[in-house]
């Protein structure tokens, strides 16, 4: 170990890098020059005995080390916060959380539970991360995520802890005038060279998608064409136009179904989790414990 000793100003710069993956935009968004940005992320690593990013051409990525880290670093500064607003005469939750979800999530679920949150706690400032569920996982690993909301079957990760909130409901729609639309039931041989709608796959995780997936693969069904989207809003305008079949939860779709212009075919529904989770070394702030107690008080459904 050497004489130097870490301070605030290093840490808070090592998170910044670590988020941007970016020495230069660190730099920007710090108002210090890139040698300063370097100069704290040398003494850090040399404080600690571990390189803390592998430098790949102009941008870089955390270290097994530097993942490790970088959630005790976002721990202080979370307690860094709540000083400061001691320090200030604020004793109600403050501070910025940041919340991961899937679109279908924060679109459909969360506006309930955000008013209220609002309403009590309005000095938190909330940030909102989109994205699949595995990858809300790998932030939630690293601390990049405060929280996730998460629409998916239970899955072991030794650094996470998950609460069930509210079982959904996943459906295979159509538009009315699609022929399978008018079958009362769907068996597997049925989707054979159909088009399916999907949203992107997690890649590692075990999503509703990955779900249907395997059962299409144990059944030996080959849809002729899987269409992958980033946003469901443009799977139901591809269903409702009758490009193919969507598999959404039944709540995106609610109201395209009530004004027909969905169908819900006959295909047995999923029943899949939507969990709440969060990384167990995370120091738990009065602003998290605020979140996580509002989301389980309050009726999730839209």
């Amino acid at each position: 170990m050497g004489e130097t000793w870490m301070d605030f100003k290093q840490l808070h710069t090592f998170a910044v890098v670590a988020k941007e993956q970016n020495f230069s935009r660190a730099a920007e968004l710090l108002n210090y020059s890139q040698s300063t940005v370097s100069e704290h992320i040398h003494a850090l690593e040399r404080e600690l005995g571990v390189p803390l990013f592998d430098r790949l051409g102009r941008g870089v990525l955390l270290t097994e080390a530097g993942k490790r880290i970088l959630v005790h670093v976002e721990n202080l500064s979370g307690i860094e916060q709540q000083i400061r607003s001691i320090a200030l005469g604020c004793d109600e939750p403050c501070g910025t959380l940041v919340i991961g979800a899937p679109e279908s999530i924060i679109a459909y679920r969360l506006p309930r539970v955000l008013v209220e949150f609002r309403k009590r706690f309005p000095k938190v400032e909330l940030k909102f991360q989109l994205g699949t569920c595995a990858e809300l996982r790998s932030s939630l690993e690293v601390g990049a995520v405060d929280i996730a909301l998460l629409i998916e079957a239970p899955v072991a990760a030794d650094n996470l802890i998950t609460e069930g909130l509210i079982n959904e409901q996943i459906v295979l729609v159509s538009a009315p005038s699609h022929p399978l639309a008018e079958m009362d039931a769907i068996e597997a041989a049925d989707l054979t060279g159909e088009v399916l709608l999907m949203v992107e796959s997690t890649r590692g995780g075990w999503s509703y998608r990955e779900i249907f997936e395997n059962e299409m693969v144990e059944t030996d069904v080959r849809p002729s064409q899987w269409l992958e989207f980033s946003s469901v809003e443009a799977i139901k305008q591809c269903a409702i136009s009758g490009v193919g079949i969507a598999l959404l939860p039944e709540i995106t779709v609610r109201h395209e179904i009530a004004d027909k212009k969905l169908k819900i075919c006959g295909w047995p529904s999923i029943q899949i989790p939507t969990q709440m989770a969060w990384n167990k070394h995370r120091w738990i702030s009065s602003a998290m414990q605020s979140f996580m107690r509002v989301v389980k008080e309050i009726d999730m459904a839209p």
